[in-house]
């Protein structure tokens, strides 16, 4: 081949790959539009497969949600959940709740939970559950200490983020792919294809109302720390005089006053009802009492009368 040959074969050679190159350009669909195909395509509205629906949500709609998780986890902040619990001892524990009851509304918190007993006579203790913003857990822990002798105190942390975010990024998502179901419910043509993309929602949003639930929760314990607090009285009241056995006296001697009498007149009604019961027994039994007390007598008679022939 000469020279000539060689030159002309290579410039056709550059001019088909060339073509071969725009034409690939302008064939190949938008990001959007292979989207919506693959979307349609995996709906099956020729031929269903549940499976792939919940991938039917464009890949550009997910991607941020997963970004915003991840710059989420790479910030400074934590969503931790803290308990504490502590033993009081105090000289009045009902006078003491009143206290508590009066801090807490004024921090915002709330008492879940209240308890308030007489462990023996004239000593009280109470069993308390409480929730405090987060914000004022430590503070509010140091005021409890100042209300009486704290015997043991202590508090736990659990660092959720990782639990949270998870739950947060998994609500995110599934939103996504129920607005994409939306669309796509709307693009059906036939019932068939409209109930396999409802049933998909039902399930997306059941999915949905689940991890809200779940998210719901931790957020609230995430925002409320709970504090177990036990109440007791140091003094045991019995040991000086206490005029405790005389209040309502009069009332209590009243009532036992009638409850006595109460009692003299169901016990008398009782045996009335059980003589009306046995009186016809009664009446039997002393007619044949009297039959036998008149035929014993009549025989006792003849006995002691002497034989007519001893007379002369």
């Amino acid at each position: 081949m000469n020279r000539k040959n060689l030159y002309g074969a290579l410039f056709l050679f550059l001019f088909l790959l060339l073509s071969a190159l725009l034409l690939s350009s302008c064939a190949a669909p938008s990001t959007k539009d292979a989207a919506l195909t693959v979307s349609e395509r995996s709906f099956g509205f020729s031929g269903y497969r549940g499976e792939e629906i919940g991938d039917a949500a464009p890949q550009e709609e997910q991607a941020p949600v997963h970004a915003q998780g991840s710059a989420a986890g790479s910030s400074e902040v934590r969503h931790v959940i803290r308990n504490g619990s502590m033993n009081l001892i105090v000289e009045d524990t009902r006078q003491t709740v009143r206290e508590i009851q009066s801090k807490v509304k004024a921090v915002g918190g709330i008492i879940s939970e209240s308890n308030i007993y007489e462990m023996r006579e004239g000593q009280y203790a109470a069993n308390l559950t409480l929730r405090i913003p987060e914000q004022q857990f430590d503070h509010f822990m140091e005021q409890l200490q100042e209300l009486g002798k704290a015997t043991d105190s202590s508090f736990t942390e659990d660092d959720v983020t990782m639990q949270y975010l998870d739950l947060e990024t998994r609500i995110k998502n599934l939103e996504a792919q129920e607005e994409r179901l939306r669309e796509i419910l709307e693009m059906a043509n036939t019932v068939e294809e409209v109930l396999q993309v409802e049933k998909e929602l039902g399930r997306v949003r059941g999915e949905i109302e689940v991890l809200t639930t779940q998210f719901t929760y931790l957020q609230d314990k995430v925002s409320y720390s709970t504090i177990n607090l036990y109440i007791r009285e140091e003094h045991i009241a019995t040991q000086k005089v206490s005029p405790a056995p005389f209040e309502n006296l009069g009332a209590r001697m009243k009532e036992a006053l009638v409850r006595s009498i109460n009692f003299i007149m169901t016990a008398f009604a009782t045996l009335l009802v059980v003589i009306t019961t046995l009186l016809p027994v009664l009446l039997v039994l002393a007619m044949i009492g009297l039959i036998a007390w008149v035929l014993i007598g009549r025989i006792k008679r003849k006995k002691q009368s002497p034989p007519a022939g001893g007379a002369e």
